[in-house]
């Protein structure tokens, strides 16, 4: 049974990241997509693909694994290889090819296979599938050139069964730092699978006059964790009470609603 899941094409997600041990080191390749969102039953079976093109003028040598990952308070994610996690589905994702030259230009497939257990517990799971370009320098030259290693991950998340996201907005806080404003938005997942941010954020003053409204940022919230999310205000608010609203959608039939007041000093 084979069947595609839905494929966000966002190129700016977090988890793109850059492991140096060169100061000049550069990513020299790109993948479609960063993110991979599926709906599975157990015992089944889903396959889809990554598409990895070089974009230097060289030939690239691409390394393909699959890892754990978790999250920062901060959003940040952590790659943290085999070592177990909670929720992890790394066990059940199988990639090919695992390693393979690209010449410049060259775009590759890769295929990856989700093979969810029979024995699966309705949740929300997630791993990574990370490439590397690895340098590869010729064997005189050793001794005096530094290789690096470019590496992407792309989060692949999957929801197996039936599952409601459960989640509370735990605070809304004001804070300041470098002469910048933010609003430090909390947020606790209780449930057993992600959800992804949706929203927004109202700020009116103690009249009641509305001031601004600002976007929730659309990032990951794992299982049975808890984060935040800083939106930077680009009018700096004066002295004086404020009201915060919090409208945020989780994925449930309700919004998650929360008024603050908030003073700014």
């Amino acid at each position: 049974m084979k069947s595609k899941g839905k494929r966000a094409l966002k190129l700016g997600f977090l988890l793109i990241i850059a492991l140096a041990l060169s100061l000049r080191a550069q990513i020299f390749f790109g993948i479609t997509p960063i993110r991979v969102e599926l709906k599975a039953s157990p015992g089944s079976q889903i396959t889809d693909i990554f598409q990895v093109r070089n974009n230097s003028s060289q030939p690239v040598r691409i390394k393909v694994y699959v890892e754990n990952w978790q999250m920062r308070t901060d959003g940040t994610p952590l790659f943290i290889g085999q070592q177990p996690t909670s929720y992890s589905c790394r066990e059940w994702i199988k990639v090919n090819p695992t390693d393979f030259r690209l010449r410049p230009g060259e775009i590759r497939t890769v295929r990856f296979t989700v093979y969810v257990p029979l024995e699966a517990e309705p949740a929300g799971y997630h791993a990574a599938v990370s490439f590397e370009n690895v340098t590869e320098t010729e064997p005189e030259l050793k001794q005096s050139r530094v290789g690096f290693i470019g590496k992407i991950a792309a989060a692949v998340y999957v929801v197996v069964g039936k599952v409601e996201p459960q989640g509370s907005i735990v605070d809304i806080i004001f804070e300041t730092s470098n002469n910048s404003q933010f609003i430090k938005l909390i947020i606790n997942n209780q449930g057993k699978t992600h959800f992804r941010l949706k929203g927004e954020i109202e700020l009116r003053a103690s009249d009641g006059k509305k001031i601004n409204t600002f976007q929730i940022p659309d990032e990951p919230v794992l299982p049975e964790s808890e984060r935040f999310v800083l939106i930077q205000l680009k009018e700096k608010l004066s002295a004086g009470n404020y009201k915060a609203e919090v409208k945020l959608d989780i994925g449930r039939e309700e919004l998650l609603v929360m008024e603050k007041n908030i003073i700014v000093k």
